[in-house]
């Protein structure tokens, strides 16, 4: 018998390069290609670029671009070697901020915000199970919840910033943007395993019959794409509410938004640790009914604890939301499906996400009242809950 295990070191072993480039890469693709667009919305409106109509359009175009690119990131994934893709999707989203400090009228920044939805999707799909394929199947989870922490960490960070650098102008606040984009880039150029590849979900399911399994698999993806569509309004109009609607002003609204990047950072790891007692599927349904109170919170008090607990509490479980989805399809499905699920919730959860940017814009357009859409995404959460109940007893 060897003194030495083989299963110890070598194969417990994380490896943090890879991880390091992945946190990077969430953090540009989603934490600031996506989230920290909701800070500059009332900085474009103050600035003069854009009405408050025109400036949240923006940001449903940046929602099209992310189903476009969750649609374009398996195949291309297939053709481009992995590493080189990242590469590209990198420089493109860089490139988006740089290109978005131009003012050349709406068309220009639109084109540039999908492109950046568009690098951001593939970045999200590409770069994490590039990561987590070169990581041992025990630590995973504790990869993933780093990794994650990526997105919570770019809305603290724009949170803060963006307001500051608004302060001296709207060109100004994009080459911040761009400014830390590209140093962030650095860090996600290298690093990737040789063969990096998107792995299935890991795990194992819970010997659930076939027939069973398909009825279950659509109702978390039903419950996903209902979280896509209620937390529209945190994401895209929030800062905008908390400056302009409600008068607070832009320091305020980024302080806010901040309390929504700290939530986010932690959100991976506390749905973890609570799935690892009660399970993803209790989680999931505990996780949908508290986002869907936060949000509608939002729409019957204006009280700062309320404010400040909306925006945490939906800030937790906005990147949890995923884990927790994910978690869920690795106890109902075999190996096999969950690949095939977690492809088709995601193309779901970028289609209900797309459509509820558009449809929330175009009614703020027409009305240019906040509360109904919070209570619209409140409505839609508890649907979800429901739908996400009913696979518990599929267990």
């Amino acid at each position: 018998m060897s003194a030495r295990d083989p299963a110890t070191p070598d194969e417990d072993r994380i490896p943090w390069r890879a991880a390091a480039a992945a946190f990077a890469s969430v953090l540009i693709g989603l934490g600031l290609a996506r989230f920290a667009y909701t800070p500059m919305i009332p900085a474009l409106v103050e600035g003069g670029w854009y009405d408050g109509a025109a400036a949240a359009s923006l940001g449903a175009v940046n929602l099209g671009g992310y189903l476009a690119g969750a649609l374009a990131a398996a195949p291309l994934a297939r053709r481009v070697p992995v590493a080189m893709l990242i590469r590209i999707a990198i420089a493109l989203t860089v490139i988006s901020f740089a290109a978005s400090a131009v003012h050349l009228g709406y068309g220009w920044l639109a084109v540039w915000r999908a492109i950046g939805g568009i690098t951001g999707a593939i970045l999200m799909i590409v770069a994490v199970p590039a990561a987590l394929s070169a990581t041992p199947i025990r630590r995973r989870g504790r990869v993933a919840g780093l990794v994650f922490t990526g997105v919570g960490l770019g809305v603290v960070v724009s949170g803060q910033l963006v307001p500051i650098a608004a302060g001296f102008g709207v060109v100004e606040a994009w080459g911040m943007l761009t400014i830390f984009a590209l140093v962030l880039g650095v860090v996600g150029w290298s690093g990737w395993p040789r063969e990096a590849t998107g792995p299935a979900v890991g795990g194992g399911h819970l010997g659930v019959p076939p027939a069973a399994t398909g009825a279950a698999l659509a109702l978390i993806g039903l419950a996903y794409a209902l979280d896509a569509f209620g937390f529209v309004p945190h994401t895209l109009f929030w800062a905008d509410y908390v400056a302009r609607t409600l008068g607070l002003g832009l320091a305020a609204a980024g302080a806010s938004w901040s309390l929504f990047g700290l939530g986010a950072a932690f959100g991976p790891i506390t749905v973890g640790l609570v799935a690892e007692r009660i399970g993803f599927g209790r989680t999931l349904v505990g996780g949908l009914v508290i986002k869907g109170t936060a949000i509608g919170l939002a729409a019957f008090t204006t009280a700062p604890w309320a404010l400040a607990a909306s925006a945490a509490v939906v800030g937790l479980l906005t990147p949890g939301m995923g884990t927790m989805v994910a978690g869920r399809i690795t106890e109902i499905a075999s190996p096999h499906r969950q690949r095939q699920a977690w492809a088709a919730m995601t193309v779901s959860f970028a289609v209900a996400q797309s459509l509820s940017g558009f449809a929330m814009t175009e009614w703020y357009a027409v009305s240019g009242e906040h509360r109904p859409l919070f209570i619209a995404g409140a409505v839609a959460l508890f649907l979800g809950a429901i739908a996400a109940a009913l696979t518990l007893r599929r267990r």
